[in-house]
């Protein structure tokens, strides 16, 4: 009897847990890159917010723009943290339409 209880506890517990984070991976598009330690600069800011990981950097011909794919955690990180990382260096940035931020399973 003590294990069906145990047990039934266990899974009590498991189920009412709250739903699990879910890494996300977004995509943004930086201007204003006017020199190759640009593009640095924005990856050291993309990279500082916790749990942030940068998949792809995809540099226009002209080396003045820039698409960004991240990955991080969004029970640590949101995507307002990493505009605002990119932000406070001056480099003007948008989160790209064709990305998915919802959570999901």
């Amino acid at each position: 009897m003590r294990y069906i209880l145990s047990s039934a506890l266990a899974l009590a517990t498991f189920l009412a847990s709250p739903v699990f984070a879910k890494e996300q991976i977004v995509r943004f598009h930086v201007g204003g890159l006017t020199c190759p330690s640009c593009s640095f600069i924005v990856g050291n800011s993309l990279k500082s917010v916790e749990s942030t990981v940068i998949d792809e950097f995809v540099e226009s011909d002209d080396g003045t723009q820039g698409v960004y794919t991240v990955r991080f955690d969004d029970e640590v990180a949101t995507v307002d943290d990493l505009l605002t990382a990119v932000k406070k260096n001056g480099y003007p940035i948008e989160l790209l339409a064709d990305t998915e931020t919802g959570k999901g399973s």
